[in-house]
């Protein structure tokens, strides 16, 4: 679990398996693909051509700046990741089928400077298609300069590339078709200023929507008090128009129907929900001992049991 190898998210991950038991949550146990693989892979004269243009873009403030991230973007996504990392993956997780290939990168989920949402994650990748995983890791590694990232890393005082470095998370994916609801917790509410609630918001669905915010819509608010989890206050129901919803083949669109969404109509089922999600962010803010930010899932099982799974944490950032 050490930052400097993979980068916090992935380090991250690694604490989160170690306190799932203790706090009562699953964690994806993954695999990390190390900052030097990416630098190793991604090299030639296109790469090396485009990544001058886009500093030069960068350095006069061109009106080409996304133009030229494209054009690097590409220029990562043309090369190999090497053979034997794909090798190790795949052996490294024997009994999975699909996976997530996340971000993980050394300019990302610090204490100051969050990135969140910034780098591309790949969901649902077949596992035992090379190609599919290797395209999956190529386009993590790109999104190292999309135009948000790019310009994030400018305006922070940050390098381009020179010093930048992207690790790359492979966990297994955790879903299930129409009984699969993301979430953003915080163990703080932050805009109240109030250190004593959890503020969460959910969707149906897959986590992107969330993470990505290219859905127009909202997602369920709810605020949670430390001192009583039965005190859950619901500040918004969703009006996200589509979930991202796991399937085979790959995650895929569904318009959501409210009218038969359950987080919509049994309240008692929403407040639930935003407990069970309250108590684990408790658990990691005492176990990080400081305010935390976490992604994670809530899966619904037969019986209406439902499994609490986190896939990220980070510290809290604050303007």
């Amino acid at each position: 679990d050490k930052s400097q190898v993979a980068g916090g998210k992935a380090a991250s991950s690694g604490k989160l398996e170690k306190f799932a038991n203790e706090i009562g949550f699953k964690a994806p146990k993954g695999l990390a693909i190390p900052f030097g693989v990416m630098k190793k892979a991604v090299k030639g004269p296109s790469f090396d051509a485009a990544l001058a243009d886009l500093k030069s873009a960068l350095e006069s403030n061109s009106k080409d700046i996304e133009a030229k991230a494209r054009a690097v973007r590409d220029a990562v996504e043309k090369c190999e990741v090497p053979g034997a990392i794909l090798d190790g993956i795949i052996a490294g997780l024997p009994n999975v089928e699909r996976v997530a290939v996340r971000s993980s990168a050394n300019s990302e989920d610090l204490e100051k400077v969050s990135g969140a949402g910034l780098h591309d994650s790949v969901l649902g990748v077949d596992i035992k298609e090379r190609k599919s995983l290797q395209d999956a890791i190529l386009q993590v590694w790109s999104s190292m300069f999309t135009l948000r990232a790019v310009q994030s890393r400018h305006a922070a005082g940050l390098p381009l590339y020179e010093g930048i470095a992207m690790g790359v998370l492979v966990q297994p994916m955790a879903s299930r078709v129409g009984q699969c609801y993301a979430f953003i917790a915080f163990s703080k509410d932050a805009v109240a200023s109030n250190d004593q609630a959890v503020y969460i918001e959910v969707c149906v669905g897959l986590g992107e929507t969330l993470a990505s915010a290219n859905e127009p819509g909202t997602p369920y608010r709810l605020i949670v008090s430390k001192d009583s989890l039965d005190k859950v206050t619901i500040q918004s129901l969703a009006s996200f128009s589509y979930g991202l919803q796991d399937m085979v083949g790959g995650p895929k669109q569904v318009r959501i129907d409210y009218s038969k969404e359950r987080l919509s109509t049994d309240e008692a089922f929403l407040r639930q929900i935003a407990q069970d999600v309250a108590k684990v962010a408790i658990g990691i803010e005492k176990g990080y001992g400081m305010a935390m930010d976490m992604e994670g899932i809530v899966l619904e099982q037969d019986g209406g049991k439902r499994e609490v799974h986190l896939v990220q944490a980070r510290p809290i950032v604050e303007a």
